[in-house]
């Protein structure tokens, strides 16, 4: 009986690959990986089979009574998304600040954080958006700002365009 050594590596390579993997996505260093490598098509290594919510979208989300985004213009962004399995990352301009949003698709639900990308102490917070048809997602943000030391929210509405 002989051993195919090469069979034996080339699998304990891939699953070790794909255990390191996973514990990077989950120790928070997957915003870096979903941003470079989302092209790898990993949806049929793991058990979930995530609503797939990549592409471009049309987002705007509620002022909350902010003085800085009266108009809904300056809440109003175009993020491309980019996913990796069940993680999702993405940037958007608004207001000539770019802001990102990383998360995971858990469920019907996009969840997260977002923050000014220059400044991600300065502009921060939390959101969940529940996915309607992979077209449309509405929820709530909330969010602290390091010129107004209070806890902000209020409604984030997405529609896919691409």
């Amino acid at each position: 009986m002989s051993i195919d050594w090469n069979a034996i590596l080339n699998g304990s390579i891939t699953f070790v690959l794909l255990i390191v993997l996973k514990t990077l996505l989950d120790f928070r260093l997957a915003q870096f990986f979903v941003k470079w490598l989302s092209w790898i098509p990993l949806r049929g290594f793991f058990r979930d089979k995530p609503t797939q919510i990549s592409g471009k979208w049309d987002q705007v989300w509620g002022s909350a009574n902010s003085a800085s985004f009266q108009s809904e213009v300056d809440r109003h962004g175009h993020p491309d998304i980019k996913q990796l399995g069940s993680y999702c990352y993405g940037e958007f301009i608004s207001k000539n600040v770019t802001y990102v949003v990383f998360g995971r698709v858990i469920g019907d639900y996009f969840v997260g954080d977002w923050y000014d990308k220059n400044d991600p102490k300065g502009y921060f917070g939390a959101f969940q958006l529940q996915i309607h048809d992979s077209k449309d997602m509405k929820g709530r943000w909330v969010g602290h700002s390091k010129t107004v030391h209070e806890v902000k929210g209020d409604e984030w509405v997405w529609k896919k365009i691409s």
